[in-house]
């Protein structure tokens, strides 16, 4: 593991900032497809619609954790 640290280290700040943007796209989504598990014929607007919730949520409870 440490080995990859030292790497991203190294990256130019771009290449940096696209991982980042990879790893928020990814992680949206697969909230995304868990909503869509849990409601199978949602529209699209209400996907979006809970999806900003959830991820409004998690900021909240990360707050009050720290």
């Amino acid at each position: 593991m440490d080995k990859n640290w030292k790497h991203v280290g190294k990256l130019k700040s771009e290449e940096k900032v696209s991982m980042c943007i990879g790893m928020t796209d990814g992680c949206v989504h697969i909230c995304a497809e868990g909503i869509r598990n849990q409601f199978p014929n949602i529209s699209e607007e209400e996907l979006t619609e809970k999806l900003r919730e959830r991820l409004e949520w998690s900021k909240r409870n990360s707050r009050n954790e720290k």
